[in-house]
């Protein structure tokens, strides 16, 4: 099982307790066993294929669809757009991926709250980081929101980066929210209520 490198220090942590815990003939390395077992899942990072048709969205994680709606989004785009926000609880796949294939053309991190992430408020409020694509022209942008739980967005790309959909482009800490932002003419292809793959499912159409 391939494990995301943000999680390696806390697994080599776990076992430099479990190794303290043999040594001092403490029956605790088990327990600190097992929590390396746990933290390798929560980071764990599985092979993605994206689905190869031009124009395609791609999930940017893995976990629930919990809204699609309409918003005003006014970093990137400036104007009202499409909003299909996925839900990541902790037993999900933790590594965000790219929607589509483009150009990095914007970033920006936002300090904030830690709000239960699964409310509206929660893309305004937290801690958010905003990655702006240009997919042939066509704006589309993706926001890692940090939770309650999650308190550490990783952010993998740089503007002028060149990504392709379902690239890894960053990790959310044991779980939170990813919201990606589209044009409202785009043609969204999931329900809410749906679980998705992250780097798999196709969850919309543009261009």
């Amino acid at each position: 099982m391939r494990v995301a490198r943000e999680g390696l220090p806390y697994i080599a942590l776990a076992f430099a307790f479990a190794a303290v815990a043999a040594f001092v003939g403490r029956p605790w390395p088990f327990v600190f066993l097992a929590l390396a077992a746990c933290i390798a899942v929560f980071f764990r990072d599985p092979s993605r294929t994206a689905a190869a048709a031009e124009g395609a969205v791609i999930a940017p994680a893995h976990g629930k669809v919990t809204r699609i709606d309409e918003v005003a989004e006014n970093g990137y785009f400036g104007r009202r757009v499409r909003r299909i926000s996925v839900f990541m609880s902790i037993f999900d796949v933790h590594v965000n991926y790219a929607p589509v294939s483009g150009t990095v053309e914007y970033l920006h991190y936002r300090r904030g709250a830690f709000k239960n992430a699964m409310r509206e408020a929660a893309s305004a409020v937290n801690e958010n980081n905003t990655i702006g694509i240009s997919a042939a022209g066509t704006p589309t942008a993706v926001r890692q929101i940090a939770g309650m739980i999650a308190r550490r967005i990783v952010c993998r790309c740089t503007v002028g980066d060149r990504v392709r959909a379902g690239q890894r482009i960053g990790l959310i800490k044991f779980g939170s929210r990813v919201d990606v932002f589209l044009p409202l003419e785009a043609r969204v292809l999931v329900r809410e209520g749906q679980r998705v793959r992250g780097g798999e499912t196709m969850i919309a159409g543009i261009g």
